[in-house]
């Protein structure tokens, strides 16, 4: 077994780490559903034009 030690910023670091992560990624989730709206509305108008074509 390897004996590890860790400096005394290491929990400090992480901590930070996390807090700045959470809030740079906290509009992740509105811009990804707003993709996913934008793809749903792109799939309808696909699908739109290929029942059109079918028909002819």
């Amino acid at each position: 077994m390897v004996d590890v030690e860790l400096d005394q910023g290491y929990y400090e670091r992480g901590i930070a780490a996390r807090r700045d992560a959470h809030t740079h990624l906290e509009d992740v989730t509105d811009i990804l559903d707003g993709i996913e709206d934008e793809a749903d509305e792109l799939l309808a108008d696909l699908l739109a034009i290929l029942d059109r074509t079918e028909g002819d």
